[in-house]
């Protein structure tokens, strides 16, 4: 039972104390680097509970390309990289509320191209992040995906307002058809974002929302439920704890748990994933 998550593998650059900037001098703070990209972070926490997981991405031809894939291939996933171009980097502004700052360059994970059809066998779960749909040849190389998975489920999580804008209203109504996904993952500003852009999500689809220190909510069959989140005051870095939500919840679904307690186990995986710099 291999859950399969296609995207990007790079590499984070976690600046703690971010929260006054003096423009034109030094600034002090704890920098920090570390393996991410969302699908990384995704496979690397479903890895922390036992689940096969295989990563599908793109980095580059360089050092920083090969550290980030022995990094990921060390927490127990199997790794399966293109290798092209430079790796790419993203530096996570931190501020006192653990809320982040992305400056995002993708690099080589922008530029995945058609997938091994190999390295989908055995998926019995396909995860998406939305960023790899931004670039043509990347998007089609993931619908391509989705289609030689054949009935296993996917899932889709919107990763980031940005994207969604920069997609549109056409674009993500595509992606989400032709993706049927069983679930769809958001935060609550992405949420806000289906709505404005008068996107609606499938009935048949579950929609979780995650809403930071508020309960997730778990929209099935368009029922909404509230599921109770412990807080965390000892919070250090956001970074990554969506992620880890998420792989908490697929590895719950891939068990036959039903949405509310897997949106529990997704809880308590991002619950640890706050309390450290940079994603699990």
């Amino acid at each position: 039972m291999m859950l399969t998550v296609i995207g990007d593998l790079i590499a984070d650059v976690v600046v703690l104390g971010a929260s006054r900037l003096e423009i034109g001098t030094d600034n002090p703070a704890v920098v920090t680097h570390a393996r991410g990209g969302s699908a990384a972070n995704v496979a690397a926490a479903a890895a922390t509970r036992s689940m096969p997981v295989r990563f599908i991405g793109r980095v580059g031809t360089d050092t920083e390309g090969d550290a980030l894939a022995q990094a990921l291939s060390a927490t127990g996933v199997d790794v399966r990289l293109q290798r092209v171009g430079r790796t790419g980097s993203i530096v996570v502004l931190v501020d006192e509320s653990a809320e982040r700052t992305m400056l995002t360059d993708r690099g080589a994970a922008a530029e995945l191209e058609d997938i091994d059809a190999g390295w989908l066998d055995g998926t019995a779960w396909l995860h998406l992040p939305l960023y790899g749909f931004l670039e043509p040849t990347s998007a089609a190389a993931l619908m391509t995906a989705r289609e030689r998975v054949g009935r296993a489920p996917a899932s889709l999580d919107l990763s980031s307002t940005a994207a969604m804008r920069a997609l549109g209203t056409n674009a993500l109504r595509g992606i989400l058809s032709a993706l049927s996904p069983a679930v769809v993952f958001a935060n609550a500003d992405e949420a806000r974002m289906l709505e404005m852009l008068d996107i609606f999500v499938d009935s048949t689809t579950v929609l979780v929302v995650k809403r930071g220190a508020d309960a997730v909510l778990v929209s099935v069959d368009g029922v909404a439920v509230e599921v109770d989140v412990d807080r965390v005051a000892d919070a250090v870095d956001s970074t990554g704890a969506g992620d880890a939500f998420a792989a908490g919840y697929l590895v719950a679904a891939m068990s036959g748990v039903a949405p509310v307690e897997c949106a529990k186990a997704g809880a308590a995986l991002a619950k640890e994933a706050l309390r450290r710099p940079g994603a699990i």
